[in-house]
């Protein structure tokens, strides 16, 4: 034949190296291996196949009764450690969703509306039990509200959001909005609000449509509301009347993150001692509320603060805002300039990245000892380094009060100036 012979002397084999007898020219018998690894390509006839039938070693990877030299048997392996491969990745259709842990399934569950997540169930055996203990995330829209006390009486799961939100509804002419108008279920809601389903909530919105002619005034907060003070950390309230009682009270929000009042009713005392019971809030929205003239705002914790107020409507609003002492606050948003908050003054907030939008309807801004009326410098001894972006709002072109703010400001790394509602520049 044409191959090469090789001849390997014994006394220059290491210690345990075996036989060095060649048979066939290509082969090297270790038969005689005391250490159990034998390799014997002695009967091998094109000096390739590897035969380890006779390894005592438990790991046995056993190759010849393979008729295609490419499959792995590891049915005698006595390791308890072993896999079997062949089971594992023979996966074929299996529902791979389904063998999450039963916590993961909750959550999934919990995010979804409420109708989709009741319709879990029917998926399959392993599905069936899993509504009932996910956390409830229960969405109140005109389509479930008379199924409402039955998912309070079976859901049996803790409960992590209640929301009275509008829904569409498809007509004849197309899709169109139907809300749930608090005057038609003023009562079912307090008792929804009491049911057992509820404790420990943590996520409140209450944010139906309210007829103004309604018993003369906006609706009382429902007092059942008053019980989910410890574990909130969101609550959002729309077209509802506080009353003075919050002040005798006393109530604590520990947990409360973000606060939503819009369209309410609720004097300065109450207010007050609202947010000074909410220890940990960080966002805070006031949208077009009745009531509180002043508001002074000392926080530890916040970190936003978006405010507007309606005066076309008459009455009360938020006529002068001071932020006393806020050392995390970053964003203050007044978030309608026309018509809005008259006076405007920032005596702590040394982390303010974020303000806007100020127009000519703001009379006076004070930020420390700097004075701006109707956007025009009166003063300018204070200057905030931490100013990233401002929003400003005029009438027509007005270089001087951009130029002045951006002497305040000598960080700014974006200016908006909005002159009118179809023309806006980015300096």
């Amino acid at each position: 034949s044409k191959k090469r012979k090789f001849h390997l002397i014994c006394d220059q084999d290491p210690p345990g190296s075996g036989s060095c007898d060649d048979v066939d020219g290509g082969s090297v018998d270790l038969s005689n291996d005391v250490d159990g690894g034998s390799v014997d390509l002695s009967d091998d006839v094109v000096g390739r196949s590897v035969d380890l039938s006779d390894d005592v070693d438990v790991g046995v990877v056993d190759l010849t009764d393979d008729v295609d030299g490419g499959s792995v048997d590891l049915s005698d392996d006595v390791d308890e450690g072993s896999v079997d491969l062949i089971s594992y990745f023979d996966l074929g259709s299996a529902d791979l969703i389904s063998r999450l842990p039963d916590a993961v399934l909750g959550s999934i569950v919990s995010l979804l509306p409420t109708k989709e997540g009741a319709r879990t169930q029917i998926i399959s055996r392993r599905w069936r039990p899993l509504w009932r203990s996910a956390p409830l995330n229960l969405v109140v829209d005109y389509k479930i509200i008379n199924l409402v006390p039955k998912i309070l009486s079976e859901h049996r799961g803790p409960a992590r959001r209640f929301s009275i939100e509008d829904c569409y509804v498809e007509g004849r002419l197309g899709p169109y909005t139907r809300s749930i108008y608090i005057e038609d279920c003023y009562d079912k809601v307090e008792g929804w609000l009491s049911s057992a389903a509820l404790d420990n909530l943590e996520e409140l919105e209450l944010t139906p449509k309210c007829s103004y002619g309604y018993r003369g005034e906006l609706y009382l907060l429902h007092s059942s509301t008053y019980r989910f003070s410890s574990t909130l950390r969101v609550a959002k309230f729309h077209c509802c009347h506080f009353p003075n009682l919050i002040v005798q009270l006393s109530l604590k929000f520990p947990c409360l993150k973000q606060l939503t009042l819009q369209k309410v009713t609720i004097s300065e005392d109450p207010l007050q001692s609202l947010l000074s019971g909410c220890t940990a809030l960080e966002s805070l929205e006031l949208k077009e509320n009745m009531g509180t003239g002043r508001l002074c705002i000392t926080s530890q914790t916040l970190k936003s603060l978006g405010f507007c107020a309606n005066s076309r409507d008459g009455g009360l609003f938020l006529q002068e805002l001071v932020v006393k002492d806020a050392p995390c606050l970053e964003r203050l948003l007044p978030l309608n300039p026309k018509g809005g908050t008259a006076s405007i003054r920032i005596i702590s907030a040394p982390k303010l990245e974020i303000l806007g939008m100020l127009s000519e309807d703001t009379y006076e801004f004070h930020l420390g000892s700097s004075v701006f009326q109707k956007m025009i410098a009166v003063n300018l001894t204070t200057k905030m380094h931490t100013m990233r972006v401002l929003v400003l709002s005029s009438v027509g072109p007005n270089l001087d009060a951009v130029v002045n703010f951006l002497k305040c400001f000598p960080c700014l790394e974006r200016l908006y100036v909005i002159v009118s509602i179809k023309h806006s520049c980015l300096l």
